[in-house]
């Protein structure tokens, strides 16, 4: 993911927009308000004060270059489905949208959102489980320079057992889970994605099968290397 647009600027906006600039990505910030694009001209590659919802703005910087768009305007509605059919119109590949309900939710996707981002609900869930478990990784504040990531695996990985690979020792990774394709996805609805199967904590001896993906521990910059080898386009 090398190009991101992020528009809305609310408190949802700007936290995905730094942390993906921080991360190395180049990020395109767009809100109508002046003051919220003043605020986070300096945390982003480029920002931008206009309307997002008229098609002449997003096709003046060129939105559709981007990798994918995060659709994060929270407080109009018709705003976030109309910027949401622009961003799809301009042939973005990944667009993910905020809603605040699942009725939004559903709209959003209809509407062509490829993922929707509930980020109270989500919240809340992740509070619940910490406060049930009190080890939820979501909440351990990891030192600066370092992400938990989940990628997908370069393709000379596969095959290969984790022993092999010496991801620790040799990258300084930190492998946490395998996530691949379930075997048995015969319980999947048309037009779903595939059912996922998780392999926490794997052995030294688990192989990794093409269309693996990995949640990892790292550093940013050995995760977006990682990242870069994992890519299939």
């Amino acid at each position: 993911m090398h190009k991101v647009a992020v528009l809305g600027l609310g408190r949802f906006g700007v936290s995905v927009a730094e942390r993906l600039y921080n991360a190395g990505v180049e990020v395109l910030a767009i809100d109508r308000n002046l003051k919220l694009v003043e605020a986070v001209q300096q945390q982003v590659s480029v920002a931008v004060a206009c309307d997002a919802t008229k098609r002449e703005n997003l096709q003046a910087y060129d939105l559709g270059r981007m990798d994918a768009a995060v659709v994060a305007i929270g407080t109009n509605f018709e705003s976030s489905v109309l910027v949401t059919l622009l961003c799809k119109e301009f042939g973005v590949p990944l667009v993910v949208a905020k809603a605040l309900n699942e009725l939004q939710a559903q709209v959003l996707r209809e509407v062509g959102a490829d993922r929707i981002v509930m980020p109270e609900e989500e919240m809340g869930m992740r509070l619940a489980e910490h406060l049930l478990h009190d080890s939820v990784v979501d909440f351990v504040e990891l030192p600066e320079g370092y992400s938990l990531r989940r990628l997908p695996i370069p393709a000379e990985w596969a095959g290969r057992s984790l022993a092999e690979l010496r991801l620790l020792n040799d990258q300084r990774l930190n492998l946490v889970q395998i996530v691949r394709v379930a075997a048995d996805t015969t319980t999947a609805q048309a037009g779903e994605k595939p059912l996922r199967e998780r392999i926490p904590l794997p052995s030294g001896e688990a192989l990794l099968e093409q269309g693996d993906e990995v949640d990892v521990i790292g550093r940013d910059g050995d995760l977006n290397r990682l990242a870069e080898l994992g890519r299939t386009d």
